[in-house]
């Protein structure tokens, strides 16, 4: 498994982002799952770590596994495709580390996104 942090920014959610994902390919197979629950813990314009208590296949020799995520960060639904690149274990949930395949325009509107919640969340820090 690869990590990739060259990334210039990395938002933490103070609280994890309810999303939904489903398999979209496995290896080199179409395929379209039914959709599960997940938690967004942090975000890039380039990946996502997202928890879930669905054990995906990423271990297998099929190759390699790619969702689509559909979640809300303020009001503005996204929609975004990435690849499984990591996986972690634990209790009953596990952590798996996207890489994120959007245009520049995704790129652009998810960042828009970010620091419009970013300073959402600071001005509700502030009032407390």
């Amino acid at each position: 498994m690869r990590f990739k942090r060259q990334e210039p920014f990395r938002y933490q959610f103070g609280q994890p982002l309810p999303c939904t994902f489903r398999i979209t390919r496995i290896g080199e197979r179409q395929v379209e799952t039914d959709k599960g629950a997940a938690e967004i813990h942090d975000i890039s314009p380039r990946g996502i770590r997202m928890e879930t208590s669905l054990n995906l296949p990423i271990d297998s020799a099929k190759g390699e596994i790619e969702v689509e995520l559909q979640f809300t960060i303020v009001d503005q639904p996204m929609n975004v495709r990435g690849v499984v690149i990591w996986k972690k274990t634990y209790v009953n949930e596990f952590q798996y580390g996207l890489s994120l395949e959007i245009s520049k325009q995704e790129e652009m509107l998810l960042i828009g996104e970010i620091k419009r919640h970013a300073a959402m969340y600071a001005r509700r820090k502030e009032s407390k």
